[in-house]
């Protein structure tokens, strides 16, 4: 048939149904799902469709709500920030154990015109709330029986000096054990704390440090911090104690200035995710604990059991839940793995820990004792698949271990899915590492492409993460597990590793830099000076901020360089003052190092750091003539020279590099040494003046410098 004739055939059947008014769509979504049951008394009512509602098809009569019990609920109804889905907030709260009656009338319709069609159901109120002083004690159950069951070995670590750093008390000792040259740049996120007494001098602080453990920004806790990180909008955000658990963000200059946590009636807000969008929505978790009958479930279960389910939400940029998913609508209680004793009084089966937006239409959670990832459906709440575990419906492909007890599970912009698999219940040795599938969701295949583990294993029976930030860089956080944090080039060698007194939760590397006071350069480059001589460059510091602000301290990791002034140093908001910043070096080479500017707030509400750091680069020679260019095993010629510079090793093997500099410090040419003693560097095109050639070693180590003129 022709297809000309087929679409006019289509589009006069789609209007013969209009005319018939078949112009009628089911909702997409529907929470409280119908049939549920542990619902909380505060709860609202979410209905949603694909496409933005008509407001004017927006009334008070279009939802009835009725209690089993007391009738009618009166409630407030209105449309989510998106426009998309209608929402009923109960003015007051459902009465426990209840049974709700919700009617969607018709009339409700969609901007282009869809009706959609009435809708019936009903769910359950929760008989009882656990509040969130019991939920503290079910968590510390948790853990104390977690433990013997994995076997868990307690830290071994050393006490970690400190360093002269004007560093608060109980703040945590940290060292770095591995610094290779292609580290990646940047500061480590990370939130040290005593879990267990393994760590009893370590007091709770969120912490950023720069590559060689110094601080640049650190926050004492009331409790404990958890999960401080950059948020895609640009904040930062961390989790604790204020007055409620919650998740608090700051900006650029670290002051709070939003809040999150649950909604609809649920008491407690969990640590092990928060995921700040684009578009001001967030999503939040809880661990959502019940009691249950075990023993109609188990032979011996307990016949009044407190079990803890997993729910998360959604919230629109006025915090109302637009979306709301819960295990106890999906999950069986007896999916949980073989370390969960389902005959225990206090059963944990789910323990969500991460919630990943893969897309506009799906995420990913990972449930740590389920040993299961399972991927969602974002718009309706139904499970896509479900990979691990009891229910697994993949087939693993070149991975006969799998993964147990997981955090951290992630999906890649190439697909792949990465994640954190402590490996605990694996057959000893038992050993943590970061895994990466490729997922074939068609042939339902899961092929295990990289299984990064550190040497030697590191076992972080609990938290821990991953970042795979690039082929070339990717970072693990151990969680328990000692050292605490290690990078990993594409080669899977290891190029940085940071210890430090504490357990961190998860740990990230971030390019970073704060706005709340403002140095006028990153850099001060000091050029060559003679060694008996000193050179002082002024740092011009700016206050940002809204207040008045204290530069209390410095730090510097190299002697050859110190700052002049006396601390501390007050700056008046709007205002700058200039430090004096001098190089004095002691002996002849090349100098770097860092220089890192505090302010410090130390009292009874507040201990905390800010800090800016400036990076220093200067030579010290011995003012050789220009004919003092010969070396026993190493010439340099011509020397003033016009176009070609030639230098020629006379008789050792020499592996390193060449560097020419100018007389500011900067590298003109970098030239590896590996084969050929004796190398041209083409010249010309600079400008006639003095020039420095450095001779560094395979180590990075400057041996030697020598003095050229360009004519």
């Amino acid at each position: 048939m022709n297809r000309s004739l087929l679409v006019v055939l289509s589009l006069l059947c789609v209007m013969q149904l209009w005319g018939q008014g078949v112009k009628i769509a089911e909702l997409q979504y529907i929470s409280p799902k119908p049939g549920s049951k542990f619902i909380m008394p505060g709860n609202n009512i979410a209905l949603r469709y694909s496409e933005k509602f008509d407001p004017n098809s927006v009334k008070q009569s279009i939802l009835n709500v009725k209690s089993t019990r007391n009738g009618e609920i009166s409630g407030n109804i209105k449309l989510s920030d998106d426009g998309k889905t209608l929402l009923f907030k109960p003015k007051s709260l459902f009465p426990l154990g209840d049974i709700i009656h919700v009617t969607l009338n018709k009339g409700l319709r969609t901007l282009s015109g869809i009706d959609i069609e009435s809708v019936q159901f009903q769910f359950e109120v929760s008989k009882t709330i656990i509040q969130t002083s019991e939920k503290y004690f079910i968590d510390k159950h948790q853990n104390q029986n977690l433990l013997p069951v994995l076997n868990t070995p307690i830290p071994t670590s050393t006490k970690i000096e400190k360093k002269e750093n004007n560093l608060p008390e109980g703040f945590p000792g940290i060292q770095v054990n591995v610094l290779a040259e292609n580290a990646s740049k940047g500061y480590y996120f990370f939130t040290p704390y005593d879990e267990w007494g393994w760590y009893p001098d370590t007091e709770p602080y969120i912490t950023i440090t720069d590559l060689y453990g110094t601080p640049v920004y650190y926050r004492k806790m009331q409790n404990v911090g958890y999960d401080l990180k950059i948020q895609p909008p640009g904040f930062l955000s961390f989790y604790s104690y204020h007055p409620f658990w919650k998740h608090m963000v700051m900006d650029s200059s670290y002051q709070i200035i939003d809040s999150y946590q649950m909604g609809n009636g649920y008491g407690y807000t969990d640590f092990h995710e928060f995921q700040l969008l684009e578009n001001g929505h967030a999503f939040v978790m809880t661990y959502d604990s019940q009691y249950y009958p075990m023993d109609t479930v188990v032979p011996g279960g307990h016949p009044n059991a407190i079990v803890t389910g997993f729910v998360f939400q959604e919230l629109d940029t006025n915090k109302e839940v637009v979306f709301q998913w819960r295990s106890w609508d999906h999950f069986l209680v007896t999916d949980a793995g073989p370390f969960v004793d389902l005959t225990d009084s206090i059963i944990d089966y789910v323990h969500g820990n991460t919630i990943d937006i893969e897309s506009e239409s799906s995420l990913l959670i990972s449930c740590r004792n389920m040993d299961e990832i399972t991927r969602i459906n974002r718009n309706t709440g139904e499970i896509i698949w479900r990979f691990g575990g009891k229910n697994n419906q993949f087939e693993f492909m070149n991975d006969t271990l799998g993964f147990s007890v997981q955090h951290d599970s992630r999906r890649l912009e190439n697909g792949n899915i990465t994640l954190f698999d402590n490996g605990s219940l694996h057959p000893d040795p038992k050993y943590s590492s970061g895994l990466e599938y490729e997922m074939d969701e068609v042939n339902m295949t899961a092929t295990l492409i990289h299984r990064l583990r550190n040497t030697p294993d590191i076992l972080g029976v609990v938290m821990g993460n991953k970042q795979w930030r690039s082929e070339n860089s990717k970072v693990i956080g151990w969680g328990s597990g000692v050292p605490g944090i290690s990078e990993f080039d594409a080669n899977d060698n290891m190029v940085y590793e940071i210890e430090f007194e504490g357990i961190s939760y998860r740990s990230y590397l971030f390019p970073w830099v704060t706005n709340y006071f403002l140095l006028e350069t990153d850099t001060l480059q000091y050029g060559y000076i003679w060694q008996e001589n000193t050179l002082t460059k002024t740092l011009n510091v700016y206050n940002n901020s809204s207040n008045e602000i204290n530069l209390t301290s410095y730090y510097s990791m190299n002697s050859a360089f110190t700052v002049e002034n006396e601390f501390p140093i007050t700056i008046a908001q709007g205002e700058s003052k200039n430090l004096q910043v001098k190089f004095n070096p002691e002996e002849v080479g090349f100098f770097e190092g860092k220089i890192t500017i505090n302010s410090d707030i130390n009292s009874d509400t507040l201990v905390q750091r800010i800090a800016q750091q400036v990076y220093l680069v200067g030579n010290a020679t011995t003012g050789q003539s220009v004919n003092q260019q010969t070396d026993k095993d190493m010439l340099i010629y011509p020397n003033p020279v016009a176009n070609e510079l030639i230098i020629e090793f006379s008789k050792n093997h020499f592996m390193g590099k060449i560097q020419l500099h100018n007389i500011f410090g900067s590298v003109m040419i970098e030239q590896i040494i590996d084969k050929d003693q004796k190398i041209t560097l083409d010249i010309s095109q600079f400008s006639n003046g003095v020039y420095f050639v450095h001779l560094i070693d395979k180590y990075n180590k400057a041996l030697k410098f020598y003095k050229i003129v360009k004519k």
